[in-house]
C-alpha cells in the first residue's frame, strides 16, 4: 500500500516531467523549421530591377531581330511550348506556328517598317514574370505607321526568362 500511495502521488510530478522533456525535445525541431522558411523566403527573393533590365534587353533584342527580318532572332523570345495571340487571327501554339505567323508578318511588310517597344511595366513572383508595353511602328521616313500594346508572361526556365505567352494588338485598325 505504501509503494501504491508513493506511485499515485509522484504520478503527476512523473507526468510532468515527462511533458517538460518532450517539449524540451522539440524545441529544436520547432526553430530549425523557423530558420529554414526564413533562410527560404531570402533565397526566393526577387530583385524587381534586374528581372525588368533582363526583360527590356529580351524586347530590345526581338526588335532588332524584327527589324533585320531574322524570323529565328525573333522565335528565341519564345519558349517551344509558347502561345502567342496576335492581332486579328487565332492564337499561335508552339514554335512552328509561333515562326510562321513571324514569317508573315515579316513577309506582308511592304512599308519597311521598324518597330520598337516602350516596357512600361514588369513584375515578377517565383518563376514568373509579366510584362506590359507599347509598340512603334515607323516607316522608312521615320513617320508613325502604327502603335499598339501588349502584354507577356514570361517563365523562368533554365535560369533565364522565355516568354510562354503574349498577346498584342493595334491602337487602331490598318489603313486601307
Amino acid at each position: 500500500m505504501i509503494i501504491y500511495s508513493y506511485l499515485v502521488k509522484n504520478q503527476n510530478k512523473m507526468n510532468q516531467s515527462k511533458f517538460f522533456w518532450a517539449l524540451l525535445a522539440t524545441l529544436p525541431l520547432f526553430f530549425a523549421s523557423c530558420e529554414s522558411k526564413e533562410a527560404e523566403e531570402h533565397e526566393h527573393a526577387i530583385n524587381q530591377d534586374s528581372v525588368k533590365a533582363q526583360i527590356v534587353a529580351m524586347e530590345s533584342a526581338y526588335a532588332v531581330a524584327s527589324n533585320a527580318k531574322n524570323v529565328d532572332g525573333v522565335a528565341v523570345y519564345y519558349a517551344n511550348d509558347a502561345e502567342s495571340m496576335a492581332d486579328g487571327e487565332p492564337t499561335r501554339v508552339g514554335m512552328d506556328a509561333i515562326k510562321a505567323g513571324i514569317k508573315k508578318d515579316m513577309a506582308n511588310d511592304t512599308l519597311g517598317t521598324t518597330i520598337s517597344f516602350v516596357t512600361t511595366g514588369v513584375w515578377a513572383a517565383g518563376n514568373y514574370a509579366t510584362e506590359t508595353g507599347n509598340s512603334i511602328s515607323k516607316d522608312k521616313e521615320g513617320k508613325v505607321v502604327h502603335t499598339g500594346k501588349y502584354i507577356t508572361l514570361f517563365e523562368l526556365r533554365e535560369g533565364k526568362y522565355v516568354a510562354i505567352r503574349d498577346m498584342w494588338n493595334r491602337d487602331a485598325p490598318p489603313a486601307k
